[in-house]
């Protein structure tokens, strides 16, 4: 049954604050029995406008279309139209943008970012300093650069134009991590590496289940990638447009459809990556893409 509400006259009501461990910040979004819808305040980036919410099973929510150009990315549980759950199929690319002015959760109830494409966003993004991050407590989101984050564990991004901001901690009521949701941007021809979230989890990494939603690619051929090993020259490649997500990289139990773990208790990834494009314009042109971080006790495929 249709509740009626439209998200335009939702005031926030999810608790926000610093998280201190590991940078950003934490939203506290209700329980998956929640009664009551669970509204985040709005950040907003080059133009864009984010915001999350949890749905209870059968709610409604109405969307504001004349805001701009609406994309919705389900994070947990799932919506009774498209796009229906967290992932599309494996090898899939999909388009994440609604049209319908109304959006329903189904019998799980549904976790979800809405991104809204506003006239102020460019056609791309050329400098990191269109990239600065507004909204409660925008200090947090500090942008660095993947060097500046990873220098002291490997060299392979020394000089690379590539980035990445402290982002979202959406929690249970209880604490309970459900998604880490971070922001990165890739220069040309930029290579974020060949990985499979291998290393043991820990408190500041823990195990996830990843899915990329990607806010602009530079060149048009930026995109992931899959490889049978880190040296592997030759990459299946995936590329991305603005509000597409892929499928699963990760491997899952075809009957549960949850995660596999490794034995050291890592989503068990194949070798894969991001290879940013190139091209003959003369200006930089980022890839920028959200990274959602799923604890994998949330995941089903």
């Amino acid at each position: 049954m249709s509740s009626g509400l439209a998200l335009k006259d939702l005031p926030p009501n999810a608790p926000v604050t610093v998280n201190q461990q590991r940078g950003g910040l934490d939203l506290r979004m209700g329980g998956v029995l929640s009664a009551d819808p669970v509204v985040s305040s709005v950040w907003s980036v080059a133009g864009w406008h984010i915001q999350f919410v949890r749905l209870p099973a059968g709610t409604s929510l109405g969307l504001d279309q004349a805001a701009g150009r609406v994309y919705v990315k389900v994070i947990q549980g799932g919506l009774t139209a498209d796009p229906e759950s967290a992932f599309p199929g494996v090898g899939e690319i999909a388009s994440t943008r609604v049209t319908d002015e109304e959006i329903s959760a189904a019998g799980e109830g549904a976790l979800i970012c809405i991104f809204t494409e506003t006239d102020a966003v460019r056609d791309n993004v050329t400098s990191m300093a269109e990239l600065g991050f507004q909204g409660p407590n925008a200090d947090a989101l500090r942008w660095q650069s993947f060097e500046e984050k990873f220098g002291a564990f490997t060299d392979f991004f020394d000089g690379q134009d590539a980035h990445m901001v402290f982002g979202f901690h959406l929690l249970e009521d209880d604490g309970s991590e459900i998604v880490y949701v971070h922001f990165w941007t890739a220069g040309k021809g930029v290579d974020l590496s060949t990985h499979n979230h291998g290393n043991d989890p820990s408190p500041l990494a823990p195990a996830f289940a990843e899915v990329h939603w990607v806010l602009n690619n530079g060149t048009g051929k930026g995109g992931m990638y899959r490889c049978d090993a880190p040296d592997d020259t030759t990459r299946e490649r995936f590329p991305m447009q603005r509000g597409q997500e892929h499928g699963p990289y990760f491997e899952f139990d075809s009957e549960t459809r949850s995660p596999k773990l490794r034995e050291n208790g890592a989503v068990s990834y194949p070798w894969h990556g991001w290879q940013a494009g190139t091209d003959e314009a003369p200006d930089q042109a980022y890839d920028f893409v959200a990274a959602f971080e799923i604890n994998p006790r949330y995941v089903r495929v």
